[in-house]
């Protein structure tokens, strides 16, 4: 599984809100929420969003996804 985690990114920096980094970077409303809430929706992430959020938070990709191991189906 894959964890957006652009809501930690963001409270890690004070006075950042979705709002002003949508300002900030010109990436849609509707994106920004939908990785801040995490959305399981989310199927496809663009390299240049990605680098556009890196470079506004001033932080690593790494920062803001995360792979959690599926756990194996237990029969």
């Amino acid at each position: 599984m894959i964890r957006i985690k652009l809501r930690e990114a963001l409270e890690k920096r004070d006075n950042m809100t979705m709002y002003h980094l949508g300002k900030l970077t010109g990436i849609r409303p509707n994106t920004l929420s939908e990785w801040y809430h995490d959305k399981e929706d989310v199927k496809m992430i663009r390299l240049d969003t990605l680098n556009t959020i890196c470079n506004a938070l001033n932080c690593t990709v790494g920062e803001l996804i995360e792979h959690i191991p599926d756990e194996p189906d237990k029969k």
